[in-house]
Protein backbone atom coordinates (compact mmCIF):
# COMPACT_ATOMS: atom_id res chain seq x y z
CA UNK A 1 0.00 0.00 0.00
CA UNK A 2 1.76 3.41 -1.28
CA UNK A 3 1.17 6.21 1.21
CA UNK A 4 -1.27 8.50 1.31
CA UNK A 5 1.25 11.56 -0.14
CA UNK A 6 2.50 9.49 -3.10
CA UNK A 7 -1.31 9.41 -4.21
CA UNK A 8 -1.39 12.76 -3.98
CA UNK A 9 1.64 13.38 -6.11
CA UNK A 10 0.27 11.17 -8.61
CA UNK A 11 -2.87 12.80 -8.72
CA UNK A 12 -1.16 16.11 -8.66
CA UNK A 13 0.97 15.15 -11.83
CA UNK A 14 -2.38 14.00 -14.05
CA UNK A 15 -4.20 16.64 -13.05
CA UNK A 16 -1.88 18.82 -15.20
CA UNK A 17 -1.17 15.58 -17.45
CA UNK A 18 2.76 16.21 -16.55
CA UNK A 19 5.12 18.15 -14.72
CA UNK A 20 9.02 18.43 -13.78
CA UNK A 21 10.52 17.92 -10.68
CA UNK A 22 11.00 21.70 -9.47
CA UNK A 23 6.62 21.71 -9.37
CA UNK A 24 6.81 18.68 -6.75
CA UNK A 25 9.11 19.97 -4.78
CA UNK A 26 7.21 23.39 -4.55
CA UNK A 27 3.92 21.62 -3.99
CA UNK A 28 4.58 18.96 -1.29
CA UNK A 29 7.59 21.26 0.26
CA UNK A 30 10.36 18.35 -0.24
CA UNK A 31 13.94 18.99 -0.67
CA UNK A 32 15.37 18.08 -3.50
CA UNK A 33 17.05 14.72 -2.66
CA UNK A 34 13.81 13.23 -1.25
CA UNK A 35 11.57 14.27 -3.96
CA UNK A 36 13.76 12.34 -6.07
CA UNK A 37 13.71 9.57 -3.85
CA UNK A 38 9.88 9.75 -3.92
CA UNK A 39 9.75 9.67 -7.80
CA UNK A 40 12.48 6.85 -7.66
CA UNK A 41 9.97 4.87 -5.65
CA UNK A 42 6.91 5.70 -8.08
CA UNK A 43 8.95 4.83 -11.40
CA UNK A 44 10.08 1.78 -9.89
CA UNK A 45 6.29 0.27 -8.52
CA UNK A 46 4.96 1.39 -11.68
CA UNK A 47 2.85 4.37 -11.30
CA UNK A 48 5.08 6.92 -12.99
CA UNK A 49 7.08 7.26 -16.01
CA UNK A 50 10.29 9.71 -16.30
CA UNK A 51 11.41 11.25 -19.64
CA UNK A 52 13.50 13.53 -21.24
CA UNK A 53 11.69 15.85 -23.12
CA UNK A 54 14.21 18.29 -24.24
CA UNK A 55 18.36 18.56 -23.63
CA UNK A 56 19.36 20.42 -20.34
CA UNK A 57 16.32 20.78 -18.57
CA UNK A 58 14.67 18.44 -16.12
CA UNK A 59 13.19 15.33 -17.29
CA UNK A 60 9.12 15.16 -16.73
CA UNK A 61 7.32 12.93 -14.93
CA UNK A 62 3.40 11.41 -16.17
CA UNK A 63 1.27 8.58 -15.21
CA UNK A 64 1.16 5.28 -16.33
CA UNK A 65 -2.03 3.82 -16.92
CA UNK A 66 -1.96 2.50 -13.34
CA UNK A 67 -1.29 5.55 -12.27
CA UNK A 68 -4.36 6.92 -14.03
CA UNK A 69 -6.29 4.40 -12.67
CA UNK A 70 -5.48 6.41 -8.74
CA UNK A 71 -5.73 9.81 -10.48
CA UNK A 72 -9.41 9.67 -11.89
CA UNK A 73 -8.33 11.32 -14.74
CA UNK A 74 -7.04 9.89 -18.38
CA UNK A 75 -3.48 9.35 -18.85
CA UNK A 76 -1.14 11.73 -20.82
CA UNK A 77 0.08 9.45 -24.06
CA UNK A 78 2.30 12.33 -25.35
CA UNK A 79 3.64 15.17 -23.91
CA UNK A 80 2.46 18.26 -25.73
CA UNK A 81 6.21 19.84 -27.19
CA UNK A 82 4.12 22.66 -28.22
CA UNK A 83 2.58 23.68 -25.44
CA UNK A 84 4.84 22.93 -22.84
CA UNK A 85 6.65 25.97 -21.35
CA UNK A 86 2.46 27.24 -21.28
CA UNK A 87 1.64 23.99 -19.16
CA UNK A 88 4.68 24.83 -17.19
CA UNK A 89 3.51 27.81 -16.02
CA UNK A 90 0.07 26.90 -15.49
CA UNK A 91 0.68 24.62 -12.80
CA UNK A 92 3.14 27.06 -11.52
CA UNK A 93 0.52 29.10 -11.14
CA UNK A 94 -1.81 26.60 -9.42
CA UNK A 95 1.02 25.91 -6.87
CA UNK A 96 1.09 30.23 -6.16
CA UNK A 97 -2.40 30.70 -6.22
CA UNK A 98 -3.71 27.15 -3.59
CA UNK A 99 -0.76 28.71 -1.46
CA UNK A 100 -2.94 32.09 -1.25
CA UNK A 101 -6.07 30.67 -1.21
CA UNK A 102 -5.63 27.20 0.65
CA UNK A 103 -9.35 26.92 0.52
CA UNK A 104 -10.03 27.31 -2.67
CA UNK A 105 -10.56 24.34 -5.31
CA UNK A 106 -9.08 24.19 -8.40
CA UNK A 107 -10.49 22.53 -11.51
CA UNK A 108 -7.90 21.84 -14.45
CA UNK A 109 -8.49 21.79 -18.04
CA UNK A 110 -7.89 18.11 -18.16
CA UNK A 111 -10.81 17.75 -15.58
CA UNK A 112 -12.68 20.36 -17.46
CA UNK A 113 -12.89 18.00 -20.54
CA UNK A 114 -13.54 15.22 -18.91
CA UNK A 115 -16.50 15.94 -16.61
CA UNK A 116 -17.92 18.59 -19.66
CA UNK A 117 -17.92 21.18 -17.54
CA UNK A 118 -15.52 23.47 -19.41
CA UNK A 119 -16.75 27.04 -20.73
CA UNK A 120 -16.16 27.79 -24.32
CA UNK A 121 -15.19 31.12 -25.60
CA UNK A 122 -14.00 32.54 -28.89
CA UNK A 123 -15.71 32.14 -32.74
CA UNK A 124 -16.71 29.04 -34.40
CA UNK A 125 -13.78 26.74 -35.00
CA UNK A 126 -11.47 28.74 -32.57
CA UNK A 127 -13.57 27.95 -29.51
CA UNK A 128 -11.31 28.55 -26.84
CA UNK A 129 -10.99 26.82 -23.19
CA UNK A 130 -9.57 27.89 -20.26
CA UNK A 131 -6.47 26.75 -18.70
CA UNK A 132 -8.52 26.53 -15.26
CA UNK A 133 -11.83 27.35 -13.53
CA UNK A 134 -10.58 28.34 -9.98
CA UNK A 135 -13.09 28.17 -7.46
CA UNK A 136 -13.08 30.62 -3.88
CA UNK A 137 -14.33 29.58 -0.57
CA UNK A 138 -17.08 32.91 -0.92
CA UNK A 139 -18.61 31.25 -3.80
CA UNK A 140 -17.13 33.23 -7.30
CA UNK A 141 -16.41 31.20 -9.49
CA UNK A 142 -12.65 32.42 -11.77
CA UNK A 143 -11.82 31.29 -15.41
CA UNK A 144 -7.88 31.20 -15.11
CA UNK A 145 -5.88 31.99 -18.39
CA UNK A 146 -1.78 32.00 -18.96
CA UNK A 147 -0.85 34.13 -21.50
CA UNK A 148 3.20 33.51 -22.67
CA UNK A 149 2.70 34.40 -26.21
CA UNK A 150 0.34 37.42 -27.56
CA UNK A 151 -2.67 36.32 -29.89
CA UNK A 152 -3.97 38.94 -32.45
CA UNK A 153 -5.58 41.68 -31.43
CA UNK A 154 -9.05 40.20 -32.82
CA UNK A 155 -8.68 37.20 -31.44
CA UNK A 156 -7.71 37.83 -28.00
CA UNK A 157 -10.58 40.53 -28.60
CA UNK A 158 -13.27 38.17 -29.06
CA UNK A 159 -12.15 35.38 -26.23
CA UNK A 160 -12.39 38.59 -23.80
CA UNK A 161 -15.92 39.68 -25.20
CA UNK A 162 -17.49 36.77 -24.95
CA UNK A 163 -16.55 36.16 -21.27
CA UNK A 164 -18.95 39.01 -20.43
CA UNK A 165 -21.35 36.24 -21.88
CA UNK A 166 -20.45 33.63 -19.52
CA UNK A 167 -22.84 34.52 -16.36
CA UNK A 168 -21.56 31.23 -14.51
CA UNK A 169 -17.92 33.39 -14.64
CA UNK A 170 -17.55 36.29 -12.24
CA UNK A 171 -14.15 37.03 -12.97
CA UNK A 172 -11.02 36.12 -15.61
CA UNK A 173 -7.38 36.26 -13.80
CA UNK A 174 -4.92 36.53 -16.91
CA UNK A 175 -1.31 35.94 -16.28
CA UNK A 176 1.16 37.06 -18.52
CA UNK A 177 4.39 36.96 -19.63
CA UNK A 178 6.40 39.83 -18.50
CA UNK A 179 6.36 40.49 -22.88
CA UNK A 180 2.59 40.67 -23.16
CA UNK A 181 1.84 41.76 -19.87
CA UNK A 182 0.93 45.91 -21.07
CA UNK A 183 -0.60 44.60 -24.65
CA UNK A 184 -3.27 42.21 -22.63
CA UNK A 185 -3.41 44.96 -19.95
CA UNK A 186 -4.46 47.59 -22.86
CA UNK A 187 -7.54 44.98 -24.10
CA UNK A 188 -8.82 43.57 -20.90
CA UNK A 189 -9.09 47.39 -19.81
CA UNK A 190 -12.49 47.98 -20.78
CA UNK A 191 -13.49 44.77 -18.91
CA UNK A 192 -14.60 45.40 -15.19
CA UNK A 193 -14.32 41.59 -14.91
CA UNK A 194 -11.02 40.54 -16.46
CA UNK A 195 -8.04 41.32 -14.43
CA UNK A 196 -4.20 41.25 -15.79
CA UNK A 197 -1.25 39.74 -13.75
CA UNK A 198 2.33 39.91 -14.83
CA UNK A 199 3.39 36.45 -14.26
CA UNK A 200 5.96 36.14 -10.99
CA UNK A 201 9.76 36.22 -12.08
CA UNK A 202 9.94 32.41 -10.24
CA UNK A 203 7.41 30.99 -12.14
CA UNK A 204 9.82 30.38 -15.27
CA UNK A 205 12.72 30.26 -13.01
CA UNK A 206 13.31 26.23 -13.31
CA UNK A 207 14.19 25.13 -16.91
CA UNK A 208 17.66 24.27 -15.47
CA UNK A 209 18.25 20.51 -14.87
CA UNK A 210 19.71 18.85 -12.67
CA UNK A 211 21.45 15.07 -13.49
CA UNK A 212 21.00 14.00 -9.86
CA UNK A 213 17.51 14.46 -9.67
CA UNK A 214 16.04 14.62 -13.20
Amino acid sequence: MYEHRDTKIIKFINEFGFCEIPQIEKQFGLNKARAYKIMQRLVKRGYVIHERIFYHRHGIYRVTRQGAQISGLPRLDKVPVGIYEHQIAVIEIYIKLMREYPDAHWMSERAMRKTGSMPRVGRNRDRHYADALFFLPDGKQIAIEVELTMKSKNRLDDILSDYVCQFEINEVWYFCAPDVFEKVKKLAAKFRMIKVFKIPSDTTDNNTSDSSVG
